[in-house]
C-alpha cells in the first residue's frame, strides 16, 4: 500500500504581508528609551515565525539615520555650544568712549570760534551822603581830638604843682610806660601783662610826684583804635575793683566816677588813705591816684579828674 506525499503546507498569507510591508517601509532605528509590546494574535489565528535580527544586523541604510540623528541632536539648542560675547561687549565699550570724546572735541572746537557772551552789568547803589555832611569844614588839627592823642601823651598829663617832687623811682615826673612797665603796677603783674597784651595795648604815659606827704600819679593807658572796647573794659575793670568805698559820678563824662579815700589802711610807714577816679577818653583810660596820710575828699578828686579831661 503506497502511503501519499503529504501536501506541502502553504505559506500563510499574514507572513507574506508582514515581510511586504517591511521591505516596503523604511528602516527606523529602535527606541532606545521604550519599545512598544507588540500586539497579541487572535486566538486561533495563524502566528508568523519571523526571526529577529540583533542590531548589529540592521541594514546599512540604518547608519546614515542615525549619524543624521546625532548630528541633529548635537545641533540642538539645548546642545548648542554658547557663543561668547566679551569681545562684542568690549567693541561698544570702545565705541562708545569714542562718541563721547569725539562730542566733546566737536563741541570744544565750536566754542571756541564763538565770541564770548559778555555778563551782565552789576547793579549796585551807590551810597549817597547828606549835603550838610559833605560840606562840612574839615577840622584843625588842634581841633580833631585823634591828632591830639595820637600825639606826645606825656604832653596831655596835668602839670605837677611848682613844689612837687619826682619820684626817685622814675625818670622824672612825666614818663612813658611800656608793657612790662605797666603791669608791674597793678596787684598782679602777671595777668595784668596777659590781659593787656590780648586787648591790644598800645602805649601808657605817666605823672607822678609827691608833694608834702601826699602823693599822686595820673597814667594814660592807650589802646590801638580798632579796640577802643579794650579801654571800656579796662575802666570798667577798674571801677568793679572799688566795692568798698562809695562813687561819686565825674561831671560831662562817660560813666566817669571818683571814690574817695575814707578808709583808713596801714603799712611799715603807717596810716594812710586812697582815693581814686577812673573815666575813658575815646580809646585812653584814665587811671588818677592819690594817696595821703589824711583822708582823701571827693572835692580834691574831682577837681584833678576835671583838670585832665580838660586836657585831653
Amino acid at each position: 500500500m503506497v502511503k501519499p506525499e503529504p501536501e506541502p503546507e502553504p505559506e500563510p498569507v499574514a507572513e507574506d504581508g508582514v515581510k511586504a510591508e517591511a521591505e516596503a517601509a523604511p528602516a527606523v532605528a529602535p527606541d532606545p528609551v521604550a519599545t512598544p509590546a507588540p500586539e497579541q494574535a487572535p486566538a486561533g489565528a495563524a502566528v508568523p515565525v519571523t526571526e529577529a535580527l540583533p542590531v548589529a544586523d540592521a541594514p546599512a541604510a540604518d547608519a546614515p539615520a542615525a549619524e543624521s540623528g546625532s548630528q541633529s541632536q548635537a545641533e540642538a539648542p539645548g546642545g548648542r555650544k554658547p557663543r561668547r560675547r566679551g569681545k562684542t561687549a568690549l567693541i561698544m565699550a570702545v565705541a562708545v568712549a569714542l562718541g563721547v570724546l569725539g562730542g566733546a572735541g566737536v563741541g570744544y572746537a565750536v566754542q571756541q570760534h564763538r565770541a564770548p557772551t559778555p555778563l551782565p552789568p552789576l547793579s549796585v547803589a551807590q551810597p549817597s551822603y547828606p549835603a550838610a555832611h559833605s560840606t562840612a569844614p574839615a577840622l584843625t588839627a588842634a581841633q580833631d581830638d585823634m591828632v591830639r592823642t595820637d600825639g606826645d601823651l606825656t604832653k596831655l598829663l596835668v602839670p605837677a604843682p611848682p613844689k612837687a617832687k619826682a619820684d626817685p623811682q622814675w625818670d622824672g615826673i612825666d614818663t612813658w610806660l611800656d608793657l612790662a612797665d605797666y603791669a608791674e603796677t597793678r596787684s598782679g603783674p602777671g595777668g595784668a601783662f596777659n590781659w593787656y597784651a590780648t586787648n591790644h595795648f598800645r602805649r601808657a604815659a605817666q605823672a607822678r610826684w609827691q608833694l608834702g606827704s601826699e602823693w599822686t600819679t595820673i597814667r594814660l593807658v592807650q589802646f590801638a583804635h580798632t579796640s577802643e572796647d579794650g579801654a571800656q573794659t579796662d575802666v570798667e575793670d577798674q571801677q568793679g575793683y572799688m566795692k568798698d568805698a562809695k562813687a561819686v559820678a565825674i561831671p560831662g563824662s562817660h560813666s566817669g566816677q571818683v571814690y574817695p579815700g575814707t578808709a583808713a589802711k596801714h603799712d611799715d610807714s603807717g596810716t594812710y588813705y586812697t582815693g581814686h577816679a577812673f573815666f575813658l577818653h575815646g580809646d585812653i583810660s584814665v587811671q588818677i591816684d592819690i594817696d595821703s596820710p589824711q583822708p582823701v575828699t571827693a572835692k580834691a578828686l574831682l577837681a584833678l579828674a576835671q583838670s585832665q579831661m580838660e586836657r585831653l
